[in-house]
C-alpha cells in the first residue's frame, strides 16, 4: 500500500526514468482528500547542460525584477483558459436569452459548454501548478490571539443600558429613553472591550493642530485615483436615468410608503407589521429623505435611500477584496460590482434589498481583517455590522451564521493551535456587540414572534401551504438551482432581475467560475481558511433564498440571495486580477504592459456594455411591460383636479389584477388618498353636482355600461399607452362650465 501511495507523486517511464505527475494524478489526489505535493519544476538535460557553470548570485532586487522565461505552451495556458470560460458563458447566455431556449440544438450547444468550462479550469488550475504565474498568497496571520480582555465599569454600564432598553422597547415603539439607553448601551459595550485608547480627544486634538496650522494638503497618486475613477463609474452607473428607470411602482412601494408616513407622523415603530412585517431602517431612512431634501411621499425617496445603500457597499467590497487578493483584487472586485447588473437593479428598485449586501460586506471584511491581524477592534466592527444589519432586511439574519462559519473554519485550521479559546471569547465579544445592536428588535421578536418570523416560517415551513414532498429534497433541489444563479437562471422575478437569465454578465460570469479556480487551488497550496470561507460563504448567504421550501419556485431570487454577490464578485475580481499578474510574470517590457492594459481595458468595456445594455435596455423594457401604468393614471387625475374637476371627485373604477389603487394617489400627490371605486358604489354619486372622472380599464366594459346609463351626459375617450393592452379609459361626467377646459387639458397632455 505504501508503495502505491507513494507513486502518486511520481511515475516512471518504459526507461526508468522518473517523471511528474500529471493533473489527472493530482485531481485524483484531491477527491481521495490526500492532495500530493505540487512539484518545482525541474530542469531539463537540455537546460542544464546549458546552464554555464559558475554564475555570481543575484541580489534580490535582481531577483524580483529579472522576468522569468516561460515557455511558448505555457505562456498561451492562461489566456485559453479565459478565452475558453468566456466562449462558454457567452454561448450559455445567448442561448437563455434565446426566443427558443433549451431546443434540442441548445441541448447539444449546452453540454459543450459545460466541457469548455471544464477544460478551462483544468488548464487554469494546471497552469497555476506548473507556476505560469502566481497567485498572491495571503500574509501570514499577525501575532498570537489572547483571550478577551475587558474593563469592568464599562462593562457594568452595558450590561445596566442594555436591560434599560429591553424594557423600554416595549410596545414596538421607538421612545426617547430606548434610544438614548440603547446608545448608551452600545458605546459602553465597546468602551468594555476596545484594545487601546477609546477616548476621542487625541483625534480631536490631532484634527484641532491641522487647523491650527492650516498645512492642509491633498495628494492623489495614481493608484488611488484609479480607485476614484472606478467609483465614479460604479456611481455612474447606479445613478443615470433615476427618476426615470424603473419607471413604475408595485405595490410593495405602496405598503413601504404607507409606513414612511407613519413615521411621518410620529408612529415610532421598532417592526412594521404592514404586509407580512418589515425592519425598521428603510422606512427612517426614506422619512429623513422625504423630509430634508424634500422629495415627499413618492418613488424617488425610496430610491434615494437604496441606491446610496448599494453605493456605500462598494467600498467595503474594495477593502474585502484587498484584504483577501491585494488592492488590485479589491479595484477589480468593486468595478465589477458597480457596473454589474444585479446589484444596480436591485439598489435602484427602491426596495430593501441592498441593505443584505450593505451589511454582509463590512461584516465579512472586517471578520477577515480581525482574525488575520489579530485586531479585536475589527471584530467588534463585525459585531457592529452584523446587528445593525439585522435592522435593514430579513435575509440578514443569516448574517450571524456566516461569522460563526468563519471562525470555525479558522479554529480547524493547524495556525489556530494554541489560541483557539481566546479566539471563542472574541466570538463571544461579536456576538455581544451584535446583540446590544439588536436588542430592540429582540424585544419585539419575543413579544410578537407570530409578526417577525411570519415570512420566514411560510418559506420554510408549512405555515402558509402543505410541503407535500421531502422538504431535504426540495432544499437539495434549491441549493443547486441557487448556485447556478451565477451562470445559469437568477429567477422568475421580473422587479428585481430579468426572469431566467445569468445573474452575471457572460465577461463577469467566465471570471468567476475561473475565480474559484484561483481560490481552490490557493486554498490546496496553502490551506487557509479564507480561501474555503470565501467559497462556502457563498451557499450560505442564499439561505434565505434556497430556503423556500414551500415555494420553490420563489428561488432563486436575487434579491434575499443578494448577500452572495459579495464574495462572487471578490472571487472574480480575483480571475481579472489575474491577468495583469501574468503579463508582469512574460515580463516588464513597455509591449507586456501595453497588452496587460489593452487586455484588462478590453474586457471590463465589454462587460460594462453588456451591464448597461441588460440595465437600460432589457430590465427597463420588461419592467415596462411587466407593471401597470399607475403613474400615467396619477398623472391624469392631477390634471383633471387643477383643471375642471376636484381631486374628490376622480376614481379609478376597481378591476382583477389591475394597476394597485394607492399608487395612483401616490403619483397624483394625493399619497393618503385610494383612489378606487367598486361599480356597485356609482349610484352614490348621482347626487354629486361636480364634474367627477373616471378611470376605467378598457376590458371593464360592464363598468363603462353602467356609467354610460347612470350618466347619460358622460363622454368617453381611450388614453394610448404605447405598450399593449395598457390603455387607460376616462369617462369624464361634466359640469356644464367646466367641460371645454378639461378637453383642453386632455389634448395637452395627450
Amino acid at each position: 500500500m505504501e508503495e502505491k501511495r507513494n507513486s502518486l507523486s511520481n511515475h516512471e517511464d518504459p526507461s526508468g526514468q522518473v517523471q511528474e505527475p500529471t493533473v489527472l494524478d493530482w485531481v485524483k489526489s484531491i477527491l481521495r482528500f490526500n492532495p500530493i505535493p505540487i512539484p518545482e519544476k525541474v530542469a531539463t538535460a537540455d537546460e542544464k547542460a546549458m546552464a554555464p557553470a559558475h554564475r555570481p548570485p543575484l541580489s534580490p532586487r535582481e531577483t524580483a525584477s529579472r522576468p522569468v522565461e516561460m515557455p511558448a505552451w505555457s505562456q498561451l495556458r492562461f489566456p485559453l483558459a479565459l478565452i475558453l470560460a468566456v466562449i462558454a458563458q457567452f454561448t450559455i447566455e445567448s442561448i437563455k436569452t434565446s426566443p427558443d431556449c433549451c431546443s434540442t440544438r441548445h441541448y447539444a450547444l449546452i453540454f459543450i459548454s459545460l466541457h469548455l468550462f471544464i477544460v478551462s479550469a483544468a488548464i487554469l488550475a494546471f497552469s497555476l501548478i506548473r507556476g505560469d504565474f502566481r497567485i498572491e498568497p495571503l500574509p501570514a496571520v499577525r501575532g498570537t490571539a489572547s483571550v478577551v480582555a475587558f474593563r469592568p465599569m464599562p462593562l457594568l454600564f452595558a450590561v445596566i443600558f442594555s436591560m434599560l432598553t429591553y424594557l423600554t422597547s416595549s410596545e414596538d415603539t421607538f421612545r426617547l429613553s430606548t434610544v438614548v439607553f440603547w446608545s448608551a448601551a452600545l458605546i459602553s459595550a465597546l468602551m468594555a472591550f476596545w484594545e487601546g485608547d477609546f477616548s476621542l480627544r487625541p483625534a480631536f486634538e490631532r484634527w484641532k493642530n491641522h487647523l491650527a496650522h492650516r498645512d492642509f494638503k491633498i495628494t492623489i497618486d495614481t493608484w488611488s485615483l484609479l480607485v476614484l475613477l472606478g467609483f465614479g463609474l460604479s456611481a455612474y452607473f447606479r445613478i443615470l436615468h433615476l427618476n426615470s428607470l424603473p419607471p413604475e411602482m408595485v405595490s410593495d412601494h405602496a405598503e413601504k410608503l404607507l409606513d414612511v408616513m407613519d413615521v411621518l407622523a410620529g408612529k415610532t415603530s421598532i417592526f412594521f407589521p404592514r404586509n407580512t412585517g418589515r425592519e425598521a431602517m428603510q422606512f427612517y431612512v426614506a422619512a429623513a429623505t422625504a423630509k430634508w431634501l424634500g422629495t415627499g411621499i413618492s418613488y424617488m425617496t425610496l430610491k434615494i435611500g437604496t441606491v446610496l445603500a448599494g453605493l456605500l457597499t462598494l467600498p467595503y467590497i474594495y477593502l474585502l477584496g484587498k484584504e483577501v487578493g491585494g488592492r488590485e483584487v479589491g479595484l477589480a472586485a468593486m468595478v465589477l460590482a458597480g457596473i454589474g447588473y444585479w446589484p444596480n437593479v436591485i439598489s435602484r428598485v427602491g426596495l430593501r434589498f441592498p441593505l443584505y449586501p450593505l451589511f454582509v460586506a463590512p461584516a465579512m471584511y472586517y471578520l477577515v481583517r480581525g482574525i488575520r491581524r489579530n485586531r479585536l477592534n475589527d471584530l467588534l466592527l463585525c459585531g457592529l455590522a452584523v446587528g445593525l444589519g439585522l435592522h435593514g432586511y430579513s435575509p440578514a439574519r443569516v448574517i450571524p451564521i456566516v461569522i460563526v462559519l468563519g471562525v470555525a473554519l479558522y479554529l480547524l485550521q493547524r495556525e489556530s493551535r494554541g489560541q483557539r479559546w481566546a479566539l471563542i471569547s472574541r466570538l463571544i465579544a461579536i456576538g455581544f456587540i451584535a446583540l446590544v445592536v439588536s436588542l430592540p428588535l429582540l424585544r419585539v421578536a419575543i413579544e410578537r414572534p407570530d409578526e417577525v418570523f411570519f415570512r420566514t416560517l411560510t418559506r420554510v415551513g408549512d405555515t402558509e401551504r402543505d410541503i407535500g414532498v421531502s422538504p431535504l429534497k426540495i432544499f437539495a433541489s434549491n441549493v443547486i438551482k441557487g448556485l447556478g444563479m451565477f451562470v445559469w437562471d437568477d429567477g422568475e422575478v421580473w422587479v428585481n432581475s430579468i426572469p431566467h437569465r445569468p445573474a452575471l454578465d457572460w465577461i463577469t460570469a467566465a471570471l468567476f467560475l475561473l475565480g474559484l479556480v484561483f481560490v481552490f487551488v490557493r486554498y490546496v497550496r496553502e490551506r487557509n481558511w479564507v480561501d474555503l470561507f470565501m467559497i462556502l460563504s457563498i451557499p450560505f448567504l442564499q439561505l434565505p433564498s434556497t430556503l423556500s421550501i414551500a415555494f420553490p419556485n420563489e428561488n432563486p431570487a436575487t434579491n434575499r440571495a443578494a448577500g452572495a454577490f459579495v464574495p462572487a464578485f471578490v472571487i472574480a475580481g480575483i480571475a481579472l486580477a489575474a491577468v495583469p499578474a501574468y503579463f508582469r510574470k512574460l515580463g516588464k517590457e513597455r509591449r507586456h504592459v501595453i497588452a496587460s492594459f489593452v487586455s484588462i481595458s478590453v474586457l471590463l468595456l465589454v462587460a460594462a456594455v453588456e451591464n448597461y445594455q441588460l440595465v437600460f435596455d432589457e430590465y427597463a423594457e420588461g419592467y415596462r411591460r411587466a407593471s401597470w401604468n399607475t403613474s400615467d393614471a396619477g398623472e391624469v387625475i392631477e390634471g383633471f383636479a387643477e383643471s375642471v374637476g376636484s381631486y374628490d371627485t376622480a376614481y379609478v373604477v376597481a378591476y382583477a389584477y389591475w394597476m394597485d389603487t394607492r399608487l395612483v394617489g401616490i403619483n397624483a400627490g394625493q399619497p393618503d388618498r385610494d383612489y378606487a371605486i367598486w361599480a356597485d358604489d356609482f349610484d352614490a354619486l348621482l347626487s354629486d353636482p361636480r364634474a367627477m372622472l373616471f378611470i376605467v380599464n378598457p376590458a371593464d366594459q360592464e363598468s363603462v355600461s353602467k356609467l354610460m346609463e347612470l350618466f347619460p351626459a358622460g363622454t368617453i375617450t381611450r388614453r394610448e399607452y404605447d405598450i399593449e393592452g395598457k390603455d387607460l379609459l376616462l369617462y369624464f361626467v361634466p359640469q356644464d362650465s367646466g367641460r371645454e377646459g378639461f378637453e383642453k387639458h386632455g389634448r395637452e397632455s395627450q
